[in-house]
């Protein structure tokens, strides 16, 4: 009888054993709040050097000089920064950020990796390349947006069609660093443009129309990044049940 328990008790044990890779995938997936401080620096640095390239191109375009110099201005400091921030965490320090963010984030946690995405020359130049036709879309409906050729009610719908497939991209591009469950953006995102286009009327307007180039996809990125954070922390639960072991193997035995 002894003998028959304490063979259960090493199947169970055998099968816990067999999910713990699994939980500590989806564990170290989801453990999205890193990644959800770097797009949003990325989001802000974005707009820091698209809204002053977008008053310098408007200002000139109503010969109003003094606004196109103020706009000059604020582009040279942007760019400065942006130097100091590239020296300092990129080239032989990339990932640096990355690091300092997750010990803040996650210290008390311990540290967890997966596999990082393996991206040969042609890929990494096509991810800058994307990344800089995304940054010509949006400048660019912006301006189109500002100059009346654009109305409020369509911003939204016009930036899904470069937004969504850049984050689907860029999805791809990291896995399986990152989980499926950042796809919720896209797809939130993609679902909002047909409404509005279909005449629902959810979206900014008057002096908040520029909102919707922005405030949308921040907030479905946020969303994504909320729900696969809570996942994390249920994966993380699911992890702790199966280290706790039962009958001789817990114990060594």
């Amino acid at each position: 009888m002894k003998s028959k328990q304490h063979n259960k008790s090493q199947d169970q044990n055998t099968e816990k054993l067999k999910e713990i890779p699994k939980w500590t995938r989806k564990y170290a997936q989801n453990r999205m709040l890193t990644t959800f401080v770097l797009i949003v620096i990325m989001c802000l640095i974005s707009m820091g050097i698209g809204l002053p390239m977008v008053l310098v191109v408007t200002a000139f375009m109503k010969g109003n000089m003094i606004l196109a110099g103020v706009g000059i201005a604020l582009l040279v400091a942007i760019s400065i920064s942006l130097f100091i921030f590239v020296s300092k965490f990129g080239g032989k320090n990339k990932g640096l950020l990355d690091q300092i963010i997750d010990r803040w984030i996650y210290g008390k946690e311990g540290t967890v990796s997966t596999p990082q995405p393996k991206l040969s020359k042609k890929m990494k130049r096509l991810d800058i390349v994307v990344a800089l036709v995304v940054c010509v879309c949006l400048i660019g409906t912006m301006h189109l947006y500002m100059d009346g050729h654009i109305s409020v009610k369509y911003l939204l719908p016009v930036s899904a069609l470069f937004n969504v497939p850049f984050l689907v991209f860029q999805y791809f591009l990291q896995r399986p660093r990152l989980g499926p469950l950042v796809l919720i953006c896209p797809i939130l995102y993609t679902i909002h443009a047909i409404l509005i286009v279909a005449g629902v009327p959810i979206f900014f307007t008057g002096n908040w129309g520029i909102l919707n180039m922005f405030l949308p996809v921040l907030g479905y990125i946020f969303l994504a990044y909320m729900i696969g954070h809570v996942y994390s922390r249920y994966a993380l639960k699911k992890l702790k049940g199966l280290t706790h072991l039962e009958g001789d193997v817990a114990n060594g035995v």
